[in-house]
Formats: structure tokens, sequence, C-alpha cells
């Protein structure tokens, strides 16, 4: 039952603070006409220019310590798990699969042109307090965010013990 806790927390924590589904392109089977070349050339652009900004903005270490500080959350929460779960659980965890996975949300929600913006922002004054900012604040979120997911665990456990539905 605590394994099936601690995996539901760490899922939930992730879920919240780590944006990341898989990025795979696909060729077509037909040939390609003068409009796709065009299409697959700016898409071409875009895809590099959101990994510029990913990098610019640190998502690979800012990943990383999000994934630290949770990890070191849990870990003091749940003593009893063992330290073979927790390395294999990091084994499994690879930062540059995750990072690139951010790339199709970028794709989705903003133009080449509102990204070529961002990475204008990031290199002006404000944008570089931003840069130096964020990874505080996403600390403090995940912190809030574990403490919050952990409250709300033992409200739910509470009523179905009182329910008689666990021991």
């Amino acid at each position: 039952m605590k394994i099936q806790l601690l995996i539901s927390a760490l899922l939930i924590s992730l879920i919240a603070n780590i944006n990341l589904p898989a990025f795979a392109q696909t060729s077509p089977q037909v040939p390609i006409q003068k409009k796709e070349l065009i299409a697959n050339a700016n898409n071409t652009e875009k895809i590099q220019n959101i990994k510029k900004l990913l990098e610019i903005t640190g998502a690979k270490s800012l990943s990383q310590q999000m994934i630290n500080q949770m990890l070191n959350s849990m870990k003091s929460q749940y003593p009893d798990i063992p330290a073979s779960f927790w390395n294999a659980f990091m084994a499994e965890i690879k930062l540059d699969d995750m990072v690139n996975a951010y790339i199709p949300l970028y794709d989705k929600y903003f133009t080449n042109e509102e990204i070529k913006g961002m990475i204008a922002f990031y290199d002006t004054p404000l944008g570089k307090k931003a840069l130096n900012v964020l990874p505080q604040i996403a600390q403090d979120s995940t912190e809030i965010g574990i403490k919050y997911g952990r409250e709300a665990a033992e409200r739910a456990m509470q009523k179905l013990k009182s329910q008689g539905d666990i021991p």
C-alpha cells in the first residue's frame, strides 16, 4: 500500500511540475510537394528555435533540480522504501528525453515568431532576471505541491479508514 501511495505521489509531482509528452517526427511515404518542402523547412527552423529556447531557459537543469528535490522529499517521507526503488526510479529518468518531450508542447501552442520573441525576451535584463528567479519559484512550487499532495492523501486515507474501506 505504501509503495502504491508513493508511486501516486511521484506521478502527481511529476505531472504537476514537469510537462513532457514524447516527440516523434515521421516522414511521409508520398513524394513531397513544393508546399510541403516549405512547411518542413519552416518546421525544422521552428524545432531548432524551440531547442534553443529550452537550452536558454535551462529546461534540463531545472528538470533535474525538481526531480532531485521531489526525490529527497519523498525519501524523507517514506523512509521504509528501499534504496533499490529510488535507484531504479532514477535510472529510468532520462533528462534528454524529458527535455525533448517539451518540443511538441511549444510547437502546439506557439508560432515560430512567438518562439523567436521569447528567445529575444530572455536576452533582455527582465528575461535574464526571470531565468534566475524561475528555478526558485519552481522549487517553492514543488514543495507546495508535495505538501498539498501529502495532505490530500492523508485526508483520503482517513476518509477510507472511517468508512471501513481500509484497515
